[in-house]
């Protein structure tokens, strides 16, 4: 459908089903009604009383049609929303309200009134099930034809099938399919639905569509199982939407092979299906008893089943359930509606992935019934069923019958007594709390136990353990409520409280327990660590007590959780075979553990990070995190006294599913926005407080995250917003939340300027409408210098940056270094100024530096339709696959590659300095296993992403020529012209390949014809071709592309609209990488008009958008679209429809600033998808295009590390180290593996190798992959500064002879736990996960190079003879040693506060962050002006680039 142009919506005609005539009635809303509508009410009603499920279908009327606030899919474009009035206000369960429970359809109708006291009117309209337009009739042909696919004896049961008592072939398939011809054009699926269904169970339904969308009159519909009886015949007269037709039926032979094979050559059916009798939903109360927290039985009213879906992989329960009116057990209720009227039997569903199930156990029940147990680490995927009517659109081409399967998040009698309820972990108002209720009891009778014998020979070859008890030995409790909550919040009472439940409360004994300990208790519960009904009001005093001894710097009651929840090395193997190996039945033993209770805090974080809490929220439950340190922004830091009011939220599915997606044009997952926008709106409730949402980072609105914060007396969310900036002027909802966004940035502060600092504002360059410095500003040398020597980094910098991305009160952008701007002043532009702030301090984000430039799909694509050959493509990739291979086997291989290979962290430099200190040459197995990730990482963005490494290419920053010097680009210049004379210039500097980290002599000016562009590029003119030339002005400028500042038009806007304000470009001078397509026409980005309203912004206007963007933003759709339309059709990205797409694309892009969706049309979709994308195998065909050969050239290669190399003798016999020394470092190790292992846990990523160097090969859960390489940067940089820091504390000093010894304690106390390790299972092979972590010393990667390539003698004659004090399981004197940690300086203290509401608030004893900072703005702004220290930066020693020289010589 034509968004733009709803005269497209259908085909012309009166009868168009989505464009209902003049003549048509209307309702309240002045909507039109389609005929189809009107000629099916009057049988609707008889239909909807015989339904079992009589929910309200969603609405046929076109989504344009629809009003603003009641979307569930695509708005119109070319419809404004009313800004001068805000709209029905909506409560949150109906931020999508047709698509609430499908219960509310029995609701009365006529006016309701809402929440919030509004009125408001239901117009909703349904189709018949047995439509008044639709008749058959049957024509005998006086030739019958048949399919050409059947041979005679299939013919001759074809014609016998309705004259005789002989069984047609088709009888015994698992489905059938009919191919139908001579549909009238405007035949929607439903027309089919409603023509075919009573028929049998329609499974699919498909209307052919040409590739420009439109329909060609013909479709297949498919039954499952096949209907008992052929009714169709070779040609039929039906009547569709008031038109007789003559349709033909042809029935399509069965291609479909029912039968799965499993690995060892079984054969299985492709379903099996056994009846239930019994569904308990419980919980695990011990290892052999389960509590069933409900029953439900099979009422013979809906499906009642488990089947095993082999070709899914996947169990499939069925169940359908009454639920009870609550307030005929308890009257003491209040709502609205009578007593009953939402009573009902609905029919569910859960999917549960064989990944999923860890093990099934059998139980015999007795002589008559068998259960199986389920239990499960987290909630599946649970559906309801909805009236199969309501699904259908009129502007798609398929429907399918898992359509009517919507997502929900509860099963509750009423969902909208929820709508007001803030998020927590207990909920209220559950019938089955499918969100903690995650074990499963499923009864059968004896009679099925032949087709489950079956089920479980296919689940066993599925890797599926399958365990056999009894009843007896495995026992089923009844359920038993937990009064935890009620101990801990006993003032919690609500209109829903049962009379009963008052009276309970009244008897509860209350406990209290500080804010930071009841945290920790719910992060226990919510992991699973803990349970409710294991809890006890005993274990609560304890725990109380404990913490009533609290001391400035320990907490044991909340060190004791802490050790329960902390992330561990595999787990015992006596726990493996536990059904739930983590969970701690006895809560009370804790007390008893030595370990748990001598657990001490963490050591310091470095002053730029502070502890942030953690909360993801999902369908059904909420998870809890223990506070993990992570780069600071402008916000925690001005509130660091108030961090524990702080959450970070992240929304997704259920942890077995991972992101939730977005679902624009579908009805199905609106339960999960609707979710999503009740916590929003509702706050989350944790440890007694209401934490209430305050805004979105940018980086964070990709991936559905925002910040909450609890109000104090004296600080509010308001409060923080008003100081974050002033932007009421801004009118656009979109704009407005980036605007705030923008404090969220990760940033780090420098220390305070020596000399005041001044804002000069100076003027953009602009000219034919386009800004030529958007983004752009300055700054002195001398400034840039003192910036790197005070920004707190563990990394050596021995070059100034010439740029930095920085963030100063509500101004963003970049700053570049010229001569002839003074010290003190910070040049900025227009462009760079967003909102005013009470902020005035320059934060940075990163600094410029050099990575080597990497080809992609998308580039590779547009290339080849430039005209670079394929051969070029397939040339390098086998070179640099070879390389790899090479490289793992010759030290002086790999250092080239790394030299030459610069990832944008800088990792490979790093490894090719280990190189040269002979790490690779002893194979030191932690550096060996470094190279062996980079190898696996590089290989599968070769293969998955085809991310080729180009040699002759960078990836940097760009900039602004402030000179005038360089040519610009001219629109009087030929497209096909090739003159040299008339391309844009650019400059651009970079390192030699060799040369030495910094060195000025080590740079080279690039010269020549040169490409250039910017990620994600999907138009052809998006790739540009410019001249580099070397200006002496702008040599001082390095690791950054130059642009002009002159011409028609800015260079940087051309490549997908990109600006200067921190993007990073391309720029390859590879001359078989040049197109022979000189510069395309760009795209001419169509400027959509942001979506402004006519008052202030509200906090519940963010809310919405936030929301909306979950739901609508098709960036990634866009993109796969693009990237499948470019390999299916000949002109690849020149196509009208990859022209189309890019568009799209960049509309999307800017969602997030303008609010408005790209809406991707039915007819731009791929009904197929070449093989490199890894689609679903019947949706896949073979590309023969270059990505498809590109593709099938790489091999998938898995990381698997080495654990029987041997330890660096040079290291661990340099010195002779004490065991007190060992004993230290030791305890450093400990806390330094759990901050491992909680980043591993936190970003998903499997071993400590990939977090170190940041190759990190799993996809994310949550996110994209886009960015994670560069995401991961400061967490690895944070985590070994603090590392680094603790260490240097020990030692007392910096200086080599006392911190050198230390560092070598860190890899001798390595290397004894692995010696440990190794011998206590001498000749067993290792996995990642039972191995101790290796990474601690490589905190001082460098240094550690200099004690191995060291001249001095060895203080050891022999390997030292390991000492094994105090390891994990020694932890009697760990008292002694936090103490002694706490006396270093390693463990700061913090001094608990009480304020006047008897509230509490931990205060470090150090200074905290903001105070140091405000200190330090006060004396940036009063210091006077004295002459600049020079500080000179320190040089390193010897490095592999020099080490690399020597080799090429």
């Amino acid at each position: 459908m034509d968004r733009q142009n709803p005269a497209r919506y259908t085909p012309a005609g009166p009868e168009a089903p989505g464009r209902p005539s003049m003549s048509a009635p209307i309702n309240e809303m002045g909507i039109r009604i389609p005929q189809e509508i009107t000629q099916h009410q009057d049988t609707s009603q008889k239909w909807k009383a015989a339904s079992p499920i009589n929910s309200t279908p969603a609405c046929p009327i076109p989504p344009e049609a629809r009003p603003h606030f009641n979307l569930p899919t695509r708005r119109s474009a070319n419809k404004e929303p009313s800004t001068d009035e805000e709209g029905p206000s909506l409560s949150p369960d109906e931020f999508f309200p047709d698509l609430r429970d499908t219960r509310d359809s029995r609701r009365p109708k006529g006016p309701q009134v809402s929440g919030t006291g509004q009125v408001q009117h239901q117009h909703q309209h349904q189709h018949s099930s047995t439509s008044s337009d639709v008749t058959v009739t049957t024509v005998l042909p006086k030739t019958a034809k048949y399919p050409r696919s059947y041979g005679d004896s299939q013919l001759r049961l074809f014609k016998q099938s309705n004259s005789s008592h002989i069984k047609p072939q088709w009888v015994g398939w698992d489905k059938i399919c009919l191919r139908i011809k001579g549909l009238p054009l405007t035949t929607t699926t439903y027309s089919l639905w409603s023509l075919f269904r009573r028929h049998g169970e329609i499974v699919s339904i498909e209307l052919f569509e040409n590739k420009h969308g439109e329909r060609q009159g013909g479709g297949l519909i498919r039954f499952s199982p096949p209907p008992i009886k052929q009714f169709w015949t070779d040609i039929m007269e039906v009547t569709i939407q008031g038109r007789k037709v003559r349709i033909k039926l042809d029935l399509i032979p069965d291609r479909t092979n029912p039968v799965i094979r499993t690995s060892n050559g079984r054969s299985y059916p492709s379903s099996l299906r056994v009846a239930i009798e019994a569904l308990q939903f419980g919980i695990l109360a011990r290892e052999d008893e389960m509590m069933s927290m409900r029953t439900i039985q099979n009422n013979k009213k809906g499906v009642f089943s488990l089947t095993a879906d082999l070709r899914s992989k996947r169990l499939e329960v069925k169940f359908a359930c009454s639920i009870r009116d609550p307030r005929r057990e308890d009257p003491g209720i209040k709502r609205p509606l009578p007593i009953g009227e939402m009573e009902a039997t609905l029919e569910y569903k859960m999917n549960i992935l064989f990944t999923h199930l860890k093990k099934i156990i059998f139980v015999d029940v007795d002589e008559n019934t068998w259960a199986l147990l389920i239990p499960l680490p987290s909630p599946p995927v649970f559906y309801q069923k909805r009236d199969q009517s309501g699904t259908h659109s009129d502007i798609k081409n398929t429907w399918n019958e898992r359509e009517a399967w919507k997502r929900t998040v509860d099963i509750t009698y009423d969902s909208s007594w929820l709508k007001d309820d803030p998020v927590s972990l207990p909920r209220s108002n559950q019938f089955i709390d499918i969100g903690r209720w995650t074990t499963y009891r499923l009864i059968f009778g004896k009679s099925t136990l032949a087709v489950w014998d079956v089920m479980k020979g296919a689940l066993q070859d599925f890797n599926i353990k399958v365990d056999y008890t009894t009843s007896s030995q495995f026992r089923t409790i009844p359920a038993q409520a937990s009064k935890l909550w009620d101990m801990l919040d006993p003032q919690q009472l609500s209109a829903t409280t049962s009379n009963a439940n008052f009276a309970l409360l009244a008897d509860t004994e209350s406990i209290h327990l500080p804010y930071d300990v009841r945290y920790q208790l719910e992060v226990c519960i919510s992991q699973g660590f803990l349970n409710e009904v294991n809890i006890t009001a005993e274990f609560l005093r304890k725990l109380a007590d404990l913490s009533k001894d609290r001391t400035r710097r320990r907490d044991r009651a909340k060190d004791l959780l802490t050790y329960i929840s902390q992330p561990r090395i595999g787990g015992r193997p006596e726990d493996r075979e536990k059904l739930d190996e983590k969970r701690i039945y006895d809560p009370m033993s804790l007390f008893e553990d030595k370990k748990a209770m001598s657990h001490y805090p963490e050591i310091s974080i470095p002053e730029h990070c502070q502890w942030v809490r953690k909360v993801v929220v999902t369908p059904t439950t909420i998870y809890l995190s223990n506070p993990s340190p992570e780069p600071s922004n402008r916000v925690l830091r001005q509130y660091s006294n108030y961090e524990d009011r702080f959450l970070r939220v992240q929304f997704t599915d259920e942890l077995i599913k991972g992101r939730i997606f977005p679902a624009p044009d579908t009805e199905q997952d609106n339960a999960l926005f609707n979710r999503v926008h009740r916590t929003l709106h509702n706050g989350i409730r944790i440890g007694g407080r209401h934490f209430q949402y305050l805004a979105t980072g940018n980086s964070q609105f990709r991936e559905n995250g925002a910040y909450f914060f609890c109000p104090s007396d004296f600080l509010t969310c308001d409060n923080i917003r008003d100081w974050m900036g002033d932007v009421n002027h801004i009118r656009v909802v979109a704009k407005y939340a980036a605007r705030l966004g923008q404090c969220f940035s990760t940033t780090k502060v420098p220390k305070y300027s020596p000399i005041g600092q001044t804002i000069v504002q100076v003027q953009d360059i602009e000219h034919n409408g386009w800004c030529f410095t958007d983004g752009v500003g300055k700054i002195a040398p001398n400034r840039a210098r003192f910036l790197v020597q005070n920004l707190h980094t563990t990394k050596s910098i021995k070059a100034i940056p010439s740029v930095f991305q920085f963030r100063l009160g509500g101004s963003k952008g970049i700053l570049v270094q010229w001569p002839e701007v003074p010290f003190n002043e910070v040049h900025l532009r227009p462009s760079q100024n967003k909102f005013a702030a009470v902020s005035k301090g320059l934060e940075i984000i990163k600094t410029s530096r050099f990575s080597v430039a990497t080809l992609n799909r998308q580039t590779i694509t547009i290339l080849s339709c430039l005209g670079v050959p394929d051969e070029v493509f397939e040339v390098k990739l086998k070179k640099q696959v070879a390389d790899y291979e090479r490289a793992m086997e010759e030290p002086r291989a790999a250092m080239q590659l790394l030299s030459k290979y610069i990832d944008q962290n800088g990792i490979t430099t790093t490894m090719a300095q280990m190189i040269a200190d002979g790490f690779m040459d002893t194979e030191e197995p932690f550096f060996m296993a470094i190279l062996q990730v980079w190898r696996a990482w590089s290989m599968r963005l070769l293969r998955e992403k085809a991310r080729i490494v180009v040699e002759q290419g960078a990836f940097v920053f760009g900039c602004v020529d402030e000179t005038r010097t360089l040519r610009g680009h001219s629109e009087a210049t030929e497209p096909d012209s090739k003159d040299p004379n008339t391309l844009p210039q650019i400059f651009l500097q970079v390192p030699k390949v060799g040369s030495k980290p910094g060195e000025l002599s080590g740079y080279t000016v690039i010269t020549g014809i040169c490409m250039l562009g910017r990620n994600p590029s999907l138009h052809p003119g998006d790739i540009r071709v410019v001249e580099a030339v070397d200006v002496p002005e702008l040599r001082h400028l390095r690791d950054v592309v130059v642009f002009p500042a002159v011409g028609d038009r800015d260079i940087p806007s051309m490549c997908s609209g990109g600006d200067l304000d921190g993007d990073d470009y391309f720029v390859i001078w590879d001359p078989q990488l040049i197109p022979t397509e000189w510069n395309y026409p760009p795209m001419m980005h169509d400027t959509v008009k942001p979506m402004e309203l006519k008052r202030d912004v509200r906090v519940s206007d963010l809310i919405s958008f936030f929301v909306r963007y979950m739901k609508n933003d098709a960036l990634s759709t866009i993109a796969h679209a693009h990237l499948a339309m470019c390999d299916a059709l000949p002109d690849g990205p020149k196509d009208p429809q990859c022209i189309e797409l890019a568009g799209l694309h960049s509309n999307a892009v800017d969602y997030p600033k303008t609010g408005r969706e790209a809406y991707l049309k039915p007819s731009l979709r791929p009904k197929r998808y070449p093989h490199f994308m890894e689609k679903a195998p019947s949706k896949t065909y073979r590309s023969t295009k270059i990505l498809g050969l590109l593709y099938d050239s790489v091999t998938k290669i898995d990381f698997a590390p080495k654990f029987d190399s041997s330890f660096d003798q040079r290291i661990l016999r340099r010195y002779e180290i004490s065991d007190e020394t060992l004993k230290t470092v030791r305890m450093i190790k400990r806390q330094h593996d759990k901050a491992m292992r909680q980043i591993m846990n936190q970003q998903d990523i499997a071993t400590e190798f990939e977090v170190w160097s940041t190759f990190v090969l799993s996809k994310p859960r949550v996110g994209s992959e886009y960015k994670r390489q560069e995401n991961m940067e400061p967490v690895i940089t944070n985590h070994k500064e603090r590392f680094r820091e603790a260490c240097i504390k020990v030692g007392g000093s910096r200086d080599p002879s006392r911190l050198y010894p230390i560092i070598g304690a860190t890899y001798r106390v390595t290397w004894e736990e692995v010696q440990l390790a190794q011998s206590s299972r001498p000749g067993k092979k290792w996995n990642t996960a039972e191995m101790p972590l290796t990474s601690f010393p490589w905190i001082f990667d460098q240094e550690l190079g200099r004690i191995a390539t060291s001249k001095d003698e060895y203080e050891l004659e022999e390997l030292p003879k390991p000492t094994m004090a105090l390891f994990d399981d020694d932890s009697s004197n760990d008292d002694d040693e936090f103490e002694r940690l706490v006396g270093a300086g390693v463990i700061e203290g913090r001094e608990e506060v009480t304020t006047s509401n008897g509230d509490s608030f931990t205060e470090q004893m150090v200074p905290s962050i903001s105070a140091r900072q405000s200190t330090e703005a006060s004396k940036s702004e009063s210091s006077p002006t004295h002459e600049e220290e020079i500080v000179e930066l320190e040089e390193d020693e010897e490095s592999g680039m020099d080490a690399l020289a020597r080799l090429d010589n």
